[in-house]
């Protein structure tokens, strides 16, 4: 069965006005400035990685907001400032507007920060082995090409068709290669760190009855965070597969949620670092380097964390 083309035209209003509560970021806003407060007030900036981190949170968050803002440009001038002479309808169904086209790359963006960051984390946790990531950086690459031809085509195909044969390939590909790109490197990052747990229990320095030191809750924190995503990306796949407008709203709620996504993941296991620092009096730490069985080292060092 084929859509009614004006369903699309008639949904427009309310998509918008949902767009807008969507994207508010209440949730990552809290998220954003209590992770901030944490990693300034613990002095956990020391290393590169964290660095790296740290100023990708903020640039996230900045893009983010700018979306937000750019949607409230959008509102007003759909329904206020030229709601008599284009018309809500016409304004928004516009692709090629400037302001859709910078909306959309806001989203694209996003989504390029938040997949550059969980292959960065992958990277690392494979001990800096660049041949680990190598497909992860390859699906980026398509994912990057496929966001840059969509945004073009924005400016050339007529209104409202977002679902029009030559979108949709693209569209397609951008969904279906962040999903499998995400799901791989997340994949990729708990084996890791279970292989770790399990070679330490082999080699007798932990025990399976212990869990303050534990690696397993860092997998729980890690594959939580990034299952909101995937399923995100689930359903943008669906929607859009099946020409359903409320792929839009999906859409709007992917910006937040990446950064909601990477904030989760560093607050949570801050909060378990300093957990862990408790139980051990603030006297030590332990740190584990990522090598097999057979030369597996570990470090305790004076390494208190910080207040």
């Amino acid at each position: 069965m084929v859509p009614d083309p004006t369903i699309w035209y008639r949904i427009i209003p309310k998509r918008s006005l949902s767009n807008l509560v969507v994207s508010s970021s209440g949730i990552y806003t809290c998220l954003f400035f209590t992770t901030t407060y944490i990693s300034l007030r613990k002095r956990m900036l020391h290393t590169i990685p964290a660095k790296v981190f740290f100023v990708a949170t903020i640039v996230m968050y900045a893009n983010c907001t700018t979306h937000v803002a750019i949607n409230l440009y959008r509102l007003l001038q759909g329904y206020v400032y030229q709601r008599t002479t284009v018309g809500p309808e016409n304004y928004f169904a516009d692709l090629g507007r400037w302001d859709n086209i910078v909306h959309d790359a806001l989203n694209a963006l996003m989504t390029w920060m938040g997949d550059s960051l969980i292959i960065y984390r992958c990277y690392l946790v494979w001990d800096n082995n660049i041949y680990i990531v190598i497909l992860p950086a390859l699906l980026l690459i398509v994912s990057i090409v496929s966001n840059s031809v969509a945004l073009h085509l924005f400016t050339q195909v007529p209104l409202g068709t977002i679902f029009g044969p030559s979108l949709v390939a693209w569209m397609r590909t951008i969904y279906a290669t962040a999903f499998a790109q995400n799901a791989l490197t997340t994949g990729l990052i708990a084996y890791r760190i279970w292989r770790q747990e399990m070679n330490s229990r082999r080699a007798g320095l932990r025990s399976k009855e212990s869990s303050s030191d534990s690696l397993l809750p860092a997998i729980r924190i890690i594959v939580d965070s990034a299952a909101l995503y995937m399923a995100l990306l689930l359903c943008l796949i669906v929607l859009y597969a099946i020409n359903h407008n409320g792929q839009f709203v999906m859409q709007e709620a992917s910006v937040p949620a990446i950064g909601i996504v990477f904030c989760s993941i560093s607050l949570r296991l801050s909060l378990r670092s300093y957990a862990i620092w408790k139980t051990s009096g603030g006297q030590v730490s332990v740190n584990l380097k990522w090598t097999e069985p057979t030369d597996l080292d570990t470090s305790i060092e004076d390494t208190p964390y910080r207040r």
